[in-house]
């Protein structure tokens, strides 16, 4: 495992959730179009001058795929609170597993797949007293999974034949060119909190944490897999659902022993799926290079 790109992920990961919660919950800031511009931008104009490849079709899917994955994500963070957000976010884990088997045949030891299962198990656990349940919001979550899932798996595909610079570029185009009609409603000279110096704080570190964050993401990609990246996620969740069920980030959560119990236990089991990639007799270790190479080559 390529522990630097997953501490880099995991840590613009935390900071950018607590930043675009603020935003969009204690400031109400009214535009996700907007603030997704402002951070494709500034994501244009830094890859730019890392790369000058052309894209493929691989990009292209995968770009495609991220962004409507960005837009997702947003939506869900907005109306749930931090720690069911990152709750039913592990979700997507299990849709990363079967689509890497199902396309690369990366085999999985019994560990690893305990492991997701109890993850997954945690969320439903903490799901079912959700005290703030939002219908938009679940469902919103729910396709920020699936779209997440096919999101890392073509990720890796592309950065097989184009470097990550390449990929993250054209993302952020795409991104640009979407938000900036979702933006057209939004008026920013009449929004009256811009002098706020706690909002510009937040919403500056939220455009710099969105370029580390995907430059962190597809780095990880790179270096291990599109799991590894799910579970890093997953973990650096679990710390962030136990600081919100302490009363710290999110005053939208409300505290509830089932709720609390079913998001520790999905804690326990990203810790532990760590430690099953670990193994050097691990499977996915040994076998998980030649094997994802070859059907790489089936799929072109």
């Amino acid at each position: 495992m390529h522990w630097l790109s997953i501490l880099l992920y995991m840590s613009s990961s935390f900071m950018i959730v607590i930043f675009n919660k603020i935003l969009l919950s204690t400031y109400q800031f009214p535009s996700i179009p907007f603030l997704i511009f402002c951070q494709s931008v500034v994501s244009v104009f830094f890859f730019n001058f890392k790369t000058r490849e052309r894209p493929n079709r691989d990009v292209i899917i995968a770009a495609a795929l991220n962004t409507v994955n960005i837009f997702l994500g947003l939506n869900a963070a907005s109306v749930l609170n931090v720690a069911m957000f990152t709750a039913l976010r592990r979700i997507s884990i299990l849709m990363t597993t079967v689509l890497q088997w199902y396309l690369f045949k990366v085999p999985h030891n019994n560990l690893q797949l305990i492991s997701i299962c109890v993850m997954v198990f945690g969320s439903f656990v903490a799901a079912t007293n959700d005290l703030t349940f939002n219908m938009r919001g679940y469902v919103f979550v729910m396709l920020n999974n699936v779209v997440t899932a096919l999101s890392q798996i073509t990720t890796k595909k592309a950065l097989g034949k184009k470097s990550k610079e390449t990929l993250l570029l054209y993302s952020a185009i795409m991104s640009t060119c979407i938000s900036s009609i979702g933006s057209l409603s939004f008026r920013p000279n009449q929004w009256h909190v811009w002098s706020n110096n706690g909002f510009r704080m937040m919403f500056t570190g939220s455009i710099l944490m969105g370029l580390v964050l995907n430059w962190a993401a597809a780095w990880v990609i790179e270096k291990n897999d599109a799991l590894t990246l799910a579970v890093a996620g997953s973990t650096k969740s679990a710390v962030m659902g136990l600081l919100v069920c302490v009363g710290l980030f999110d005053p939208t959560y409300i505290f509830s022993w089932a709720n609390f119990t079913g998001l520790q236990i999905s804690t326990v089991a990203s810790f532990l799926y760590v430690y099953s990639k670990r193994s050097p007799k691990s499977p996915e270790n040994i076998d998980h290079k030649s094997t994802e190479n070859q059907v790489k080559e089936d799929l072109i």
